[in-house]
């Protein structure tokens, strides 16, 4: 689903054609990004008085289906009033986005009561292995419905974009809302105040926890160069822009590639050594950026440039089978809540750290750029390093 209305790509069309300014248009991530993650600590007092959080997060896909479907029939008959669509859109974009980050909290508190722990790794493994998989097919719908020879004219192609979407929410939303939940740990009345009051202590308190929130903050900080590789490529290295989709499919391939091995480490060797092994991919990113700037700028560095995306794709599904899953064994289960929901709070201003590294781009150029991610990024490898693992405890 995430492909087939990306913010970076889709989106970003669809609104841009609709007459909105640069300002929106960088606002898409922010919104979607920020909306998922911000809400989820300001309600996990809330959640975590529920010994069964199924509830929270079947109304949230109820309100998410919902804005999807709005927003086709919104397409259809505001498509002679611009102004009004893309009004309308903002609107039901933001809603979806803190619906969905309403249903985060839920969804991991779910999955640490239903997947043992020595399966976790499997279970995300395989989510994003499916996930990448449904890209693929998505990326060739949305192909054909992005040509002007092949498919309806505007906004009529985006309308069937969003009905794809649609489905493709409403089948994930509803499989898992059939998960039969068994009853959980809660906590008696807990105020916003009182959360707030645990959070500060559980930073103070649980190094393990500290750690790790801290290596992922500095991670998403490091990660401030990644948007402009592939501009660096084709501005300076003089690569030409049709190998960005070679590189799509290289980072692509190597994620389906890498992702049963990443599974397997997990569930076999603990989550540590995964997350270790996605930091040192991403170390190697701006190491490489740099070497490549003092070569000869042409053509022939195109393919070599590849080995970038190659770690990026190796890196992406270890991330995202060794943070959650790591997250979850370290955290007790009457408190899952509080740890789930603040830590992706903390992390949703990390979505804000592209622009920044836009910011610096334009002040200082590329290689000031990334240096400063290499020097981030070391020093997010240091505090990776210093992780323990939770099964050797």
């Amino acid at each position: 689903m995430d492909s087939i209305v990306s913010p970076y790509l889709v989106l970003s069309v669809f609104v841009n054609a609709l007459g909105a300014p640069n300002l929106l248009v960088g606002l898409l991530p922010a919104i979607g990004n920020g909306g998922w993650y911000l809400p989820q600590f300001l309600i996990s007092h809330r959640i975590q008085q529920l010994p069964r959080k199924q509830i929270v997060y079947r109304s949230t896909a109820v309100v998410r289906v919902s804005c999807w479907t709005i927003l086709i029939a919104a397409t259809f008959l505001l498509a002679p009033n611009p102004p009004v669509l893309l009004s309308v859109f903002f609107l039901l974009y933001a809603i979806n986005a803190l619906t969905s980050g309403m249903a985060g909290t839920p969804f991991y508190d779910i999955v640490a009561k239903t997947i043992p722990v020595e399966r976790r790794g499997a279970y995300f493994g395989g989510r994003d292995l499916w996930g990448a998989l449904t890209a693929i097919a998505g990326g060739y719908f949305i192909s054909i419905l992005l040509n002007p020879d092949l498919a309806p004219a505007f906004p009529i192609n985006f309308a069937i974009i969003f009905a794809l979407a649609t489905l493709a929410i409403a089948l994930g939303v509803g499989a898992f809302s059939l998960v039969n939940e068994p009853a959980g740990a809660a906590t008696a009345s807990v105020t916003f105040r009182d959360q707030v009051r645990a959070a500060r202590i559980l930073i103070r308190t649980n190094h393990t926890y500290r750690q790790f929130l801290l290596t992922r903050v500095v991670v998403a900080v490091s990660d401030i160069a990644s948007p402009f590789y592939a501009i660096y490529a084709t501005r300076v290295l003089g690569i030409p822009i049709e190998t960005i989709g070679i590189y799509i499919g290289i980072s692509t391939v190597a994620g389906l590639i890498a992702n049963p091995l990443w599974s397997r480490a997990s569930d076999r060797r603990g989550n540590r050594i995964v997350l270790l092994g996605a930091v040192s991919c991403l170390l190697t990113l701006p190491v490489l950026a740099l070497v490549f700037g003092f070569l000869p700028a042409g053509p022939a560095l195109a393919l070599p440039f590849g080995a970038l995306f190659l770690l990026n794709g190796i890196a992406r599904p270890a991330a995202n089978i060794a943070y959650p899953s790591y997250l979850l064994e370290i955290a007790p289960a009457l408190e899952r809540p509080l740890y789930v929901s603040f830590t992706n709070t903390i992390l949703g201003i990390a979505t804000f750290v592209p622009v920044i590294g836009g910011t610096l781009l334009d002040l200082f150029g590329f290689r000031a750029l990334f240096v400063i991610a290499l020097i981030v990024s070391l020093i997010a490898w240091g505090l990776a390093r210093g992780l323990s693992e939770p099964r050797q405890k």
